[in-house]
């Protein structure tokens, strides 16, 4: 090997060896992710997560504004309008989050992953596909980490994460790709960072559809065989087959059960699920719902959920300050009681959580209960996609990426096309 392939060599070793530092912190805060947030909600309010991403998403767009002006001395105006936009994208999605402001540091955490990604495969991907391959090793780390937190006891699989941390590596590509543009070797993809990237891809949707395979009796027979994971069979599973059900007096509302099953569960267990809620009303609400969880009384546990929502919409709105606000929330309240009412009928009755009369019909002339509602308890991103017809997509895309790269194989040259 000589000196120039040693320098090489070792620039990629430097450059991975920061990817992997990286990726294990992300990974070492999960296990004290909720520690964290207690320190910090107790000490300085949760918000003080979002306005850390708010602030470092302002130092990295003023530290790469400062080098693009004085340093490089980039005249070009689209180049500070790519990355304004990209800047306030991220503002934008960190205040989305501000209800749940710790959520934010995903932004934080998968955009430095971004960079550290881009120095990395710049030295084997000398082309623009080098932004693509950043951000699907970073989308695969992503989804390595919500697993690695499903793995822990109290957290949860969450796909709605995953997307935030691939939009967060996404975010810093596409504002190195026309914000910053640095200089590439090559001006055309290589057929050899085609087949980078195809495999990545491949690597990335392999895994997504193992997990939104993995339902509660795919978690079932992994606990039995490996009794470490045991716990797992009380946590929510990653994936769970659920269903719309449309009425016309309340709108929609989704269910693990059929309609039909809801009410033989109702007729049936209105008993014991009604001496349950009673016995539990004054416990935990978190600790209700991992005792008594979707896996194994789906009906019970989607029951208390709305019970949850109604009573916390009802209550934010008797305290609102604004009509509007009001008006929302006991809207929300009310249709979640409808919910209630139609499908969990006799367990109610028998659970001390029925609202009396009164209650509702003091609440109907400030809404329009006429109106169409979507309860989001117990909503599925992809409740719609079944099981079958996700693999098939999945194989589809494999036999396209494959029929790619032999193309581009007979052809033996690099690809024309520029992302």
């Amino acid at each position: 090997m000589s000196p120039s392939d040693i320098i090489v060599a070792m620039k990629k070793f430097r450059a991975w060896l920061w990817v992997a530092l990286c990726a294990a912190a992300i990974f070492l805060v999960v296990p004290t992710a909720r520690a964290i947030q207690n320190f910090v909600g107790e000490h300085w309010g949760r918000a003080f997560f979002g306005y850390l991403v708010i602030a470092a998403v302002a130092a990295t767009f003023l530290t790469i504004l400062y080098l693009l002006i004085v340093r490089l001395k980039i005249r070009a105006a689209s180049n500070y309008i790519w990355l304004a936009a990209c800047a306030a994208l991220y503002l934008y999605f960190t205040l989305k989050l501000w209800r749940n402001p710790e959520e934010a540091v995903h932004f934080l955490e998968y955009g430095l992953l971004g960079f550290f990604l881009f120095r990395a495969w710049r030295l084997t991907v000398p082309d623009k596909a080098v932004y693509l391959a950043s951000f699907l090793t970073g989308t695969l780390v992503g989804t390595f980490d919500e697993i690695f937190q499903w793995l822990m006891p109290g957290r949860y699989w969450d796909i709605r994460d995953v997307g935030l941390n691939a939009l967060a590596v996404g975010l810093f590509q596409v504002a190195f790709w026309q914000g910053v543009r640095p200089k590439l070797a090559s001006p055309r993809i290589a057929a050899k960072s085609v087949r980078k990237v195809s495999f990545l891809l491949a690597a990335n949707l392999l895994l997504l559809g193992l997990c939104m395979s993995n339902t509660p009796d795919r978690t079932g027979a992994l606990a039995s065989r490996f009794p470490a994971l045991a716990f797992l069979e009380k946590e929510e599973p990653m994936r769970e087959f659920k269903m719309k059900h449309k009425n016309p007096e309340i709108g929609s509302f989704y269910s693990r059960m059929t309609v039909e099953r809801l009410k033989v569960t109702d007729f049936e267990k209105t008993v014991e699920y009604g001496r349950i809620l009673r016995d539990w009303k004054d416990k935990d609400y978190n600790e209700f719902l991992e005792t008594f969880n979707a896996l194994n009384t789906p009906f019970l546990y989607e029951m208390r959920v709305h019970i949850f929502r109604r009573d916390r919409k009802n209550e934010e709105g008797q305290k609102a300050g604004s009509e509007r606000r009001k008006k929302e929330a006991l809207f929300i309240a009310y249709k979640e009681n409808l919910i209630l009412e139609k499908y969990f009928t006799r367990t109610l009755r028998s659970s001390g959580y029925q609202w009396e009369r009164k209650r509702a019909a003091a609440v109907e002339p400030l809404i329009d209960k006429n109106a169409s509602y979507t309860s989001p308890v117990s909503k599925d991103l992809f409740y719609w996609l079944s099981e079958g017809a996700m693999w098939i997509g999945i194989c589809v895309a494999f036999i396209a990426l494959i029929g790619l790269n032999i193309l581009l194989k007979k052809r033996g040259r690099t690809p024309s096309v520029s992302p």
